[in-house]
């Protein structure tokens, strides 16, 4: 089993690293003047309440996106909107973090929190 120290932590929800998963996406922002950009999303971890990504471009704080996230290990697909929060500049790229603000299905949540819960069933978090 492995072991985590739980630090002092502003999320509202455990985020599991998924460096395996990615997000189709389109994104809508000012930057774009409205149009949906298409792309896809290396995604470095998630929760039930956001998700951060790498991107090669800066996007802007309050960019609308609709993900489509495959979890891989459920073969399965999960749609959400989430909202832009923040964007940090990387030696190559970006990583911006989206707040989940909207679920079209109900049991794509679902999905999600089982996916997460399956992946933290072998992490023993140390207070």
């Amino acid at each position: 089993m492995k072991t985590v120290t739980k630090k002092n932590e502003r999320r509202k929800s455990i985020r599991v690293n998924t460096h395996n998963l990615v997000s189709n996406c389109r994104l809508f922002s000012a930057d774009n003047e409205g149009r949906a950009q298409f792309t896809v999303w290396p995604i470095k971890n998630l929760s039930t309440h956001g998700t951060a990504i790498k991107n090669d471009e800066l996007v802007s704080q309050g960019a609308l996106a609709f993900l489509n996230i495959d979890l891989d290990v459920i073969k399965k697909t999960v749609g959400v909107i989430g909202k832009v929060v923040w964007c940090q500049a990387r030696e190559k790229g970006y990583d911006i973090g989206l707040n989940f603000s909207r679920w079209p299905k109900e049991d794509d949540r679902e999905l999600l929190i089982d996916f997460i819960k399956n992946k933290i069933s072998s992490v023993e978090i140390i207070e």
